[in-house]
């Protein structure tokens, strides 16, 4: 991946199978679904907003 690239991860598997079955590289923001669009937004928005 990019460095500078920015990644949200969305998956309907919980955060801790995730690490389990998966390895996510540090910094990598991850959301559940189901999730509300309002949700959505303000995780978007975190990660855009981080340096």
């Amino acid at each position: 991946i990019h460095p500078g690239l920015k990644v949200l991860f969305l998956s309907g598997y919980s955060a801790n199978a995730i690490h389990e079955s998966f390895v996510l590289l540090p910094g990598l923001s991850f959301l559940q679904k189901p999730f509300a669009p309002d949700a959505l937004t303000r995780k978007v928005r975190e990660v855009l907003d981080r340096k």
